[in-house]
């Protein structure tokens, strides 16, 4: 649904080199450090890294979304037009899947429900796709982009194991009891979790999430 218009922000942003050169070292300086092409994670970190680029990173005020639409937005079909507008305004957010179905009201057909994990919203959104893998309850980072009266994921996905949502439950709980969470924070640092436990299989999950005391900060400290 969104892949095309998704293609077009790349291209156009293609001859930007040396501020996507910028733009990576800061991305990856938050979520964990650079990945490489023999890494498993490596397409959907990229996907992150690029999602953040055009849609969160401003450059002169705007981001590549906006600027798009403000230098092509006149000449552009309709369809076309709202997926760009979508972008932005997009929602990035860590979710709850709720599946597909319902006892009363569920999502329509052709549509997944999710809650957002921070305010418990649910939404419901257009993904015609099988959701393979994922169970009633798990939590992944997704962004999702409002197109005319529906919802649809972006291309970026970070899944987190299962057994560590009852842990990041009780971090968002006592976050809100300390006022308003910071998201993007909370992004970032599962982020880094979710790339150390794909580097270091032999780590017990729970030390990597571990929100108290931080994997890599107790390595750093062990060896200091």
């Amino acid at each position: 649904m969104i892949q095309a218009q998704f293609d077009l922000l790349l291209a156009f942003v293609a001859p930007k080199v040396d501020d996507i050169v910028r733009a990576k070292q800061e991305y990856f300086a938050q979520t964990g450090g650079e990945v490489h092409e023999d890494d498993r994670c490596f397409e959907s970190r990229l996907q992150g890294f690029f999602n953040w680029y055009l849609f969160d990173r401003k450059l002169d005020g705007v981001t590549p979304a906006q600027r798009y639409l403000q230098d092509r937005g006149a000449e552009m079909r309709g369809s076309d037009k709202e997926v760009l507008m979508g972008f932005t305004q997009t929602r990035l957010g860590l979710y709850e899947y709720r599946g597909r179905g319902g006892l009363l009201l569920g999502p329509k057909k052709g549509q997944v429900r999710v809650r957002d994990a921070v305010t418990r919203k649910l939404f419901d959104v257009t993904e015609r796709r099988q959701m393979h893998g994922l169970e009633i309850g798990d939590l992944f980072e997704a962004r999702l982009v409002p197109v005319g009266s529906t919802l649809h994921f972006s291309t970026s996905f970070t899944y987190h194991p299962r057994e560590m949502t009852p842990a990041i439950v009780r971090e968002i709980k006592k976050r809100k009891k300390q006022g308003a969470v910071d998201v993007r924070a909370l992004l970032w640092e599962l982020q880094r979790m979710s790339l150390q436990a794909e580097r270091f299989k032999n780590v017990n999950i729970e030390a990597i999430y571990n929100f108290e005391n931080p994997f890599l900060a107790s390595r750093k400290s062990a060896h200091a």
